[in-house]
């Protein structure tokens, strides 16, 4: 349900208003809008020294959410005691803190390359050094080459061009790395060196180059050099990791503190924009929920006696206006909100969808699915996920809907006699209702029916909601119910389900009730009627989904006797129960929103409200679960 909201304005001098917010603040339920200027009220203007003091804060809560950005990974606990913070000292902190950890992370990101470097070239130097060791190194000068895959022709053209410059002069030798490339070694005489360098710069043929703290005389000192770096790295970056872990004991509570406290002095600063003023006094205006009015009132009067005032606009004041929405269900319904917020927000004073939502999509998703063993699997999972889940969390949502489709799954399964397809008549049970493996029609039959009921609770939700503001239009709402309820009483009638006599009685009825909707719908009313017929009809894909279930688990069983091997066969078996399970889950939710958001929703549903966001305290905890609704 969408809770009843009160608009207040609040009065007082202009000294107390920052005292005000925070008392506004420590109630953390009034959501602040701009009040109004006039010709004695205008805006109030932060003096220079106070937006001095504003960017002091950012930068100090710059300082804290990168220095908590850099613990990323690293287990961080809220101290139940909260300190008493000043903004130097917040500064000093974080500043200090957010700068070692920096240090830090350059330091570990310099051995991470060093490493990653030695990874790189180390396998080519185990092949130098094997071309190496036949190498007289007196007098010659080596280079290490890297020649890539396809490189062939810039082999041959450096090859030619040392031979047309050098003659018999140098040596290239050649053997394949195990990254796939191949290892070259050229080795020239010391005199022929800076001649041969060109050479390789003009040829295309990569030359390794090594960093400064990997410049040895021989490949041998390299790899020497190198295996000892690999040994001392490990130690080095778990020093670094330990000193984090520490900085995270000892800082990461604090910067938590600090966070939340430079947040709330910034959120006061952008509430007291909101303000209007005189020289003495000022004036906030803002939205409450009407059940909690009585507390702010308690709480100010409390505070400041009667220097500040609340007081409570009539309706008439704001009528016009776009009141934030606030949606409060019982604990039943409230996982199924988790549906309903994927539309947009219903506006206020409309009908939040939710308890709806809640009684007839489980319902539905049982009359789908239908089957005993796949609704206790289905409970199994949704029990897993409801333990292992954070509480208020999607994914704690999803699985209490899950439950909840899982028990009418079952029950509905004792009703059709399904037990993993036909398997249930094998232990005795039997369909009470409907045999959905031959009663097509029937099964077509309640599915329409289902429709007809969803599409009638929708125009008369939408009857009754739209009653006060326009009643020619909610009567017309109302006559498209009664119609559609009319037209379906003469097609059983027709069909023979209900006495013959009531065919001619029933089409009269409809006859005499289509000028009424004409009246109150207006002139396409006729159209648009014949469109909600037709959203009636799309119920019908209830009846194909879950015949199309049950047939698949009926072939799942059969395979066990379709086989050479009963193992075999049950293997198959499990594996088409298991496709069967996930598809007689998924698809079932798809279509079921479906019928939700466009049949059922159409009729009533009024987006376009105003998220509800109230002056409160910073919270790490509802930011976060607020950027995943996002």
């Amino acid at each position: 349900m969408i809770l009843e909201m009160s608009r207040i304005r609040i009065l007082g001098p202009i000294d107390e208003l920052e005292s005000v917010l925070r008392c506004i603040q420590d109630v953390g339920l009034v959501h602040l809008i701009d009040a109004p200027e006039t010709e004695s009220l205008e805006p109030l203007t932060i003096p220079h020294e106070e937006q001095r003091h504003v960017r002091m804060i950012r930068k100090i809560l710059e300082d804290a959410e990168a220095a908590l950005a850099l613990l990323e990974g690293e287990p961080l606990h809220v101290q139940r005691t909260q300190q008493s913070w000043t903004l130097p000292q917040a500064a000093l902190v974080a500043g200090r803190t957010r700068r070692h950890l920096e240090t830090l992370r350059e330091e570990r990101d310099e051995l991470e390359e060093e490493r990653s470097l030695i990874m790189k070239f180390r396998p080519f130097f185990v092949v130098f050094q094997r071309m190496e060791a036949g190498l007289d190194a007196k007098g010659i000068r080596v280079f290490y080459l890297v020649l890539r895959e396809g490189g062939q022709a810039d082999l041959a053209r450096l090859r030619a061009a040392l031979r047309e410059a050098l003659g018999e002069g140098f040596e290239l030798l050649g053997q394949p790395s195990e990254a796939g490339e191949s290892a070259m070694l050229l080795a020239v005489s010391a005199a022929n060196a800076r001649e041969a360098e060109q050479l390789l710069s003009a040829s295309g043929v990569q030359s390794l180059s090594l960093p400064d703290q990997f410049e040895e005389r021989s490949v041998g000192a390299t790899m020497q050099r190198m295996q000892e770096r690999l040994e001392q790295l490990p130690a080095q970056l778990s020093a670094l990791g330990e000193k984090k872990r520490q900085i995270a004991l000892e800082r990461g509570p604090e910067l938590l503190q600090i966070q939340a406290f430079v947040r709330d002095r910034l959120s006061t600063v952008d509430a007291m924009e909101k303000a209007v003023t005189t020289s003495r006094a000022f004036v906030l205006e803002g939205w409450i929920p009407a059940a909690a009015l009585s507390d702010l009132e308690k709480r100010v009067r409390t505070s400041f006696g009667d220097s500040v005032e609340v007081d409570t606009l009539a309706k008439s004041e704001w009528s016009g206006d776009t009141a934030p929405v606030v949606m409060k269900n019982p604990r039943l319904f409230r996982p199924f909100e988790a549906i309903t917020s994927m539309m947009p927000l219903p506006k206020y004073g409309s009908i939040d969808p939710t308890p709806f939502v809640a009684i007839l999509f489980p319902m539905f998703f049982g009359v789908v699915l239908g089957d005993i063993g796949y609704g206790v699997i289905l409970a199994a999972v949704s029990l897993f996920l409801r333990f292992r889940s954070k509480p208020d969390s999607k994914v704690r949502s999803i699985a209490e809907i899950g439950f909840a489709c899982a028990l009418f799954s079952i029950i509905f399964g004792f009703l059709y006699g399904e037990l993993f397809g036909d398997l249930g008549h094998y232990v005795g049970l039997h369909p009470i209702v409907i045999n959905r493996e031959e009663a097509f029609f029937p099964f077509l039959g309640l599915a329409v029916a289902l429709g007809v009921v969803h599409i009638v609770l929708g125009l008369l939700i939408g009857a009754v909601q739209t009653f006060r503001r326009d009643k020619r239009h909610a009567v017309g709402r109302g006559m498209a119910a009664l119609m559609i309820v009319l037209i379906a009483l003469a097609l059983l009638a027709a069909a023979g389900m209900l006495p013959e006599r009531f065919f001619t009685p029933l089409v009269i009825a409809v006859l005499v009730a289509f000028p009424i909707l004409v009246v109150g719908e207006g002139i396409l009313a006729p159209i648009e009627f014949v469109s909600t017929l037709g959203n009636v009809l799309s119920y019908a894909r209830i009846m194909a989904v879950g015949t199309a279930s049950v047939m698949m688990a009926v072939v799942a069983n059969r395979m066990i006797g379709a086989f050479g091997g009963v193992v075999v066969g049950v293997l198959f078996a499990l594996l088409f129960h298991l496709i069967n399970f996930v598809i007689g889950v998924f698809s079932p939710t798809i279509h079921l929103l479906r019928l939700h958001y466009v049949e059922f929703f159409q009729k009533f549903y009024s987006p376009g409200g105003a998220q509800y966001q109230p002056f409160r305290h910073w919270s790490a905890r509802e930011n976060a679960s607020a950027e995943r609704s996002k």
